[in-house]
C-alpha cells in the first residue's frame, strides 16, 4: 500500500515500506493534498478499512 509522508520541510514523498521495513520512494510532492490524491491513485481508490477487511477476508 502506497502512504505518503512529509519528508522534509516543504516537500512530501509517495511511497511504501517493503515487508523487511525499507522506504521505497515511489515521487515527491509540494503539498500533501497533492500526495495524498496521487498515493489513492496509486492504490486505486483503496483505503485502509477495505485493505483491512480483505486481510481478514483472506483476500490478500
Amino acid at each position: 500500500m502506497y502512504i505518503y509522508q512529509k519528508s522534509e520541510p516543504g516537500i512530501w514523498t509517495v511511497g511504501y515500506y517493503t515487508d523487511s521495513g525499507t522506504w521505497r520512494q515511489e515521487s515527491k510532492w509540494n503539498s500533501a493534498a497533492e500526495a495524498m490524491e496521487h498515493a489513492h491513485s496509486l492504490n486505486e481508490g483503496e483505503n485502509s478499512y477495505d485493505t483491512e477487511n480483505a486481510r481478514m477476508k483472506g483476500r490478500i
